[in-house]
């Protein structure tokens, strides 16, 4: 069977881009000054799907200008390192951990299929030690600076995810946002992070009568 897991606010307590890059911003006044002159137009794009990506391609440039390929992925490394140290506000979900555990466990294969970049994601992943493949948003270079190059979010994931040989449907899929719907409704048996009768309405006034809310 296949589990597919989101990771920002399924299995990790946060949002691992949002702090990887205002770790690298916060270092350099140079960068904070250029995020507080761009932010009033990226922001609003970044809340809006249609121009999200280039929203956050606008703040993701500013903070990697002037990195090399092998720099930024000593940064998603060194940003990994910390967050295992407890160094800074990321966290695993616990309910999170305990399903991925019970999936493994099982000989469950496992996927992580993210909005965060690719690089950064694995950077969290991969000290885990198990069998999980990570899917994730692609980065390019511009300007010497990195962008968005395929934003792998809402459809784009189960695009993801048959372009890496797993075909258009999966087990398990577990999420907290119903950005990620077409996942969901890529699942035998989709879970919203979320529990409540709230998010149970959320699912049945989505169609996922198969689906379920699991408080993480």
């Amino acid at each position: 069977m296949l589990a597919v897991f989101d990771l920002d606010g399924t299995l990790l307590d946060g949002d691992s881009t949002g702090l990887w890059l205002w770790g690298r911003v916060k270092r350099s006044p140079l960068r904070a000054l250029a995020v507080l002159v761009a932010a009033p137009l990226a922001a609003p794009m970044v809340m809006i799907p249609r121009t999200r990506r280039l929203g956050a391609s606008i703040l993701l440039w500013i903070a990697t200008a002037g990195l090399g390929e092998r720099a930024l992925r000593d940064s998603c490394a060194k940003f990994g390192e910390t967050f295992r140290a407890g160094g800074n506000a990321l966290a695993w979900r616990p309910g999170g951990l305990a399903a991925l555990k019970a999936h493994l466990d099982a000989g469950d294969r496992v996927i992580v299929v993210t909005a965060a970049p690719a690089i950064l994601a694995q950077a969290l992943i991969g000290p885990l030690g198990q069998p999980i493949e990570v899917l994730g948003t692609s980065l390019k270079r511009r300007g010497g600076g990195w962008v968005a190059d395929v934003h792998c979010r809402h459809q784009r994931k189960c695009q993801a995810l048959a372009e890496a040989g797993h075909g258009a449907h999966w087990t398990y899929a577990y999420t907290d946002s119903l950005d990620d719907l077409p996942l969901l409704r890529g699942a035998d048996k989709p879970v919203i992070v979320k529990g409540g009768k709230k998010a149970e309405r959320r699912l049945f006034r989505a169609g996922l009568t198969n689906g379920r809310a699991a408080a993480w």
